[in-house]
């Protein structure tokens, strides 16, 4: 099954010294932020330097004394399909003794878990859609795909950023190139 290394999230202490290191000196473009009152309660930055992908880098806020701070938080790798994805979840089943979260953000499908040292790894696969960020809720994977993307439709329809993946991506590639001078 043909996969490819999408992004990492760290854990930091200071979101916004972090995200000047990476957009200022290392030019990466802000896509989306966590909104105060908004999912969770972590300061999140997401970052990329590609058109093609939403985040390459999340900067999470650590809690205090947060033992995991400067540590990845997790891997994420892209499935090629929903076949793909279930394949991978259909694997982790079949281990047995593994926790399996799966979840959608509303722009992905995703499989969450933990390797034999407690590693966090994540499997996804994209929606057609574009909402702003963080977003998690529990999906069934054991649905058809038509009724995956209908729930999932119905799930994140009214979230703010709802759009089309391809006219976010769209906006994103203006962005990310060179200003004219």
């Amino acid at each position: 099954m043909p996969v490819s290394l999408s992004h990492f999230e760290i854990r930091v202490r200071d979101v916004a010294r972090m995200e000047d290191f990476y957009s200022r000196v290392l030019g990466f473009v802000v896509t989306d932020r966590s909104r105060p009152g908004g999912p969770g309660s972590r300061r999140m930055v997401f970052l990329s330097a590609a058109a093609g992908e939403h985040h390459q880098i999340v900067l999470a806020e650590a809690d205090a004394g947060d033992a995991a701070l400067g540590a990845l938080d997790h891997l994420a790798f892209r499935a090629e399909d929903l076949t793909g994805l279930r394949a991978v979840h259909r694997g982790l089943e079949s281990h047995g003794g593994l926790e399996i979260a799966t979840v959608s953000h509303g722009t992905t499908w995703s499989v969450y878990f933990r390797d034999p040292e407690g590693n966090r790894i994540e499997f996804f696969v994209d929606t057609p859609w574009h909402v702003d960020q963080p977003v998690r809720f529990p999906i069934d994977l054991a649905l058809s795909d038509d009724a995956l993307v209908a729930a999932t439709e119905r799930k994140i329809s009214s979230l703010p950023g709802f759009q089309p993946a391809e006219r976010w991506f769209a906006a994103h590639r203006r962005r990310l190139a060179p200003k004219a001078d």
